[in-house]
């Protein structure tokens, strides 16, 4: 036999052995070990019993948060605030042209603060589903876009107590 043909072939047979023995490894099915249903608590939901007052002088604006939060403000006047429950958390930042979630128009209402026009858009977590409101407006004396961001109720006391300044 030529070397080449002999070389061919072995390639192929070892080919095929790989193909049939994946092809059997799928058809083999191992019963699944019974695993212990995990038992879920909702998180407790957070209450807002007492708060405090915070004012963003670079993005202009001020809101009232749950005392029981901590918060981080950067030098570019981000800021991000968590609280004590894991998916407890704020964000607030500015710059130029902030870009817009690409959702449907029912997942978005449109809000008036003063006589600022804003948008909430209501998204998920891609990553467990978690709600998610983002609320976006441009500044009418910076002309910079303001960014809040936050989960459920928590989320919606801020918006009320929101001012522009």
């Amino acid at each position: 036999m030529h070397r080449n043909t002999y070389l061919f072939v072995s390639v192929l047979a070892v080919f095929t052995a790989l193909v049939i023995g994946v092809n059997i490894g799928r058809q083999v099915v191992l019963s699944p070990s019974p695993t212990p249903t995990p038992i879920v608590t909702p998180p407790q939901a957070a209450t807002i019993s007492a708060v405090k007052p915070y004012r963003n002088s670079f993005c202009k604006v001020a809101f009232d948060y749950p005392d029981s939060f901590t918060f981080l403000e950067s030098a570019s006047g981000s800021a991000v605030f968590s609280g004590p429950a894991a998916g407890d958390v704020l964000l607030v930042t500015c710059q130029k042209e902030i870009p817009r979630p690409a959702i449907t128009q029912e997942n978005i209402e449109d809000i008036r603060i003063g006589t600022v026009a804003a948008k909430l858009y209501h998204t998920q977590s891609e990553k467990d589903g978690t709600l998610i409101d983002s609320f976006i407006f441009q500044h009418p004396g910076t002309k910079l876009d303001v960014f809040l961001a936050g989960t459920g109720e928590i989320f919606q006391k801020l918006l009320q107590t929101l001012t522009i300044f």
